[in-house]
């Protein structure tokens, strides 16, 4: 690629040399074999972002170094918008092919005046701008498939650390310290946040519809996982509900899911009676499910009023046959602990 960049360059600079204004010609071959590359640079990097592993490489092998199992943190919201612009990229240049060769022309046409005004000089521009493109787009590619997974990885890897830290510093009893590495680990690897993102995301961007369903319970399930990987505090999963982001609301009951430790019954019956969407609302009420035998007597008749108040004419359970299904098998479920 080097070979083929010094070629290119070397070639702008020969034409400028034997055309009656060289600094005009060999300046705009500077400047387009640039935006060329930058472009095509641009579309190496979205195709070349690496996809996070769905699970931690030897998370059931007990001593795996923790280079393996780091893999499985490297969060990023850039997979999906990757994802979404390749594809978008690919399909509209496929309907493009038959008017390929009438997008050369034109763009030839326009670099003409810019390389000299000759016969060839608007071959010569496109040529070096095709050129340029791939090139910036091959190095792109490589760039970020050997340079962005590896930092990634590093990054899993020193927050694994500082869990690692932190767990040992709990049971020597600094828990304050303890709290302050889980914090700066989080922050590394964007959890919950960035996961609760890219909810958002799926919301705004992927039409309505059972795909769009899948895809979001696709996140629950992770966040379920990360739950049971990743120490958390019930503090942290609380927060992350009370900023009333809706997709960190749906993060935090799939995190309170996960590790029913961090359940709290506030929050659960906030999202169950005031939720956000019909998607918070079924969340909360599978975690009523699994911690419903850990409730308190309170707890258990607070949920059975609001059960009773969704599933009455003005609430919201009614409108949907799942989530209808879900709350009666609760009162039920109450009604034989009663």
């Amino acid at each position: 690629m080097a070979v083929l960049a010094c070629t290119g360059l070397v070639s702008a600079v020969v034409y400028a040399a034997a055309s009656s204004q060289p600094a005009l010609v060999l300046g705009s071959a500077l400047l387009f074999a640039s935006c060329a590359a930058t472009a095509g640079g641009t579309l190496g990097f979205l195709f070349g972002v690496p996809r996070a592993l769905a699970s931690p490489a030897g998370a059931d092998v007990p001593d795996a170094p923790p280079a393996r199992r780091a893999s499985y943190l490297a969060n990023t919201n850039l997979e999906q918008v990757s994802d979404w612009l390749t594809k978008l990229l690919i399909g509209a240049g496929l309907t493009q092919l038959g008017s390929l060769t009438t997008y050369l022309r034109q763009l030839s046409d326009r670099l003409s005046p810019s390389f000299g005004g000759r016969a060839e000089s608007g071959l010569i521009g496109t040529a070096l701008v095709v050129e340029f493109a791939v090139l910036g787009f091959l190095v792109g590619w490589l760039l970020t498939r050997l340079l962005l997974a590896s930092a990634l990885s590093q990054a899993d890897l020193r927050a694994l650390e500082s869990f690692v830290r932190a767990e040992g510093l709990s049971w020597e009893g600094d828990h304050m310290q303890a709290e302050r590495l889980r914090a700066q680990a989080m922050d590394v690897l964007g959890l919950p946040h960035a996961e609760a993102l890219r909810y958002e995301d799926l919301r705004r961007w992927v039409p309505r519809g059972q795909e769009r369903t899948a895809q979001m319970q696709e996140l629950v399930d992770a966040a379920r996982s990360t739950a049971r990987l990743v120490p958390l505090t019930c503090e942290q999963v609380k927060e992350l509900f009370r900023e009333g982001h809706e997709g960190k609301r749906i993060y935090a009951l799939a995190l309170m899911q996960g590790s029913t430790h961090l359940a709290d019954p506030q929050i659960m019956l906030d999202a169950i009676g005031q939720s956000r969407s019909a998607f918070e609302q079924y969340q909360a009420l599978v975690l009523a499910g699994l911690v419903l035998h850990d409730l308190s007597s309170e707890d258990r008749a607070r949920l059975r009023t609001v059960l009773d108040e969704q599933l009455g004419p003005s609430g919201y359970i009614g409108r949907s046959r799942n989530r209808r299904a879900v709350a009666e098998q609760l009162l039920d479920e109450l009604a034989h602990q009663l």
